[in-house]
């Protein structure tokens, strides 16, 4: 809280020392949640210092996050700047402290905001890339404000850009899409796994998914099923042996059985003859 407060009379007295700008910058956007106000301060740092891969990232943060104009030069402008950061700063070793003292913080003191809680989506979508995680942070956001203009749009921007081609590349869209999806098709031999079809897919080709009921896992791509079968057998037990070749196995998880022959490899769902 010392630090915080200090960045403000740092600033104030020094306003053209980098480093008070930078945090001055960061309390200004993160907890006075002040965009208006933040965004010449940025500016400042990044004229000063432009490749600095904290300044890069932070500022980055705050283009999507106030939505600055134009939308899609400026979704460009910070991807640009998350990856120019990068390469300075791989382990994002520069970034921890910013990370801690200000996005961190504003979440602990006023959780119940969802800007701050805007911010800190934007930090896991952009900079870690833990994307379930900035979903999970997304819905919390909405929750609190379903209207408010900056969550919704970062919010619809993140999930268009988790389809294949996109920036936020996922393996299956986000599982806010299995509860307003539709079942196309399940089989027995799929165990856990159901084939889905998404009927407000934003993403022309892409409305078909995979979708596994209990690790809650999706997918655009149909599961690889000998590794489906390999984990199968590897929670089941062996139950009874119905001829020399084929062993009937029970499946806890899916409440149900199938048969295995050792010598051609080969599963099923069907009792064999």
């Amino acid at each position: 809280m010392k630090f915080i407060h200090g960045a403000r009379t740092k600033y104030e007295e020094d306003p053209h020392k980098l480093s008070n700008i930078v945090n001055f910058a960061l309390m200004t956007h993160c907890l006075d949640l002040d965009f208006s106000k933040a965004k010449p301060v940025y500016e400042m740092a990044l004229k000063q210092s432009p490749n600095h891969p904290l300044i890069s990232r932070a500022y980055g943060i705050f283009l999507l996050a106030s939505r600055q104009t134009p939308l899609a030069s400026t979704f460009q402008t910070a991807c640009r700047l998350f990856h120019e950061a990068n390469v300075v700063d791989p382990t994002q070793a520069k970034f921890q402290s910013a990370t801690e003292i200000y996005f961190r913080w504003a979440v602990l003191v006023d959780s119940k905001n969802p800007l701050a809680l805007l911010n800190f989506a934007l930090l896991h979508q952009c900079i870690y890339r833990k994307f379930d995680h900035a979903e999970k942070i997304y819905r919390a956001a909405l929750s609190l404000d379903p209207t408010n203009s900056f969550v919704v749009e970062n919010y619809r921007l993140f999930t268009d850009q988790r389809y294949p081609g996109g920036e936020y590349l996922s393996l299956g869209p986000p599982y806010s899409v299995v509860r307003h999806s539709e079942v196309v098709e399940e089989k027995p031999e799929w165990a856990e796994w159901t084939k889905m079809i998404d009927p407000g897919c934003p993403k022309k080709g892409m409305e078909v998914f995979w979708f596994n009921r209990f690790t809650k896992e999706t997918n655009f791509q149909e599961p690889q099923w000998h590794r489906v079968w390999e984990t199968r057998m590897k929670r089941s037990k062996c139950i009874s042996q119905k001829t020399s070749n084929w062993v009937e196995y029970w499946d806890d998880r899916t409440q149900s059985s199938f048969f295995y022959d050792g010598y051609t490899k080969k599963y099923t769902c069907v009792c064999p003859k």
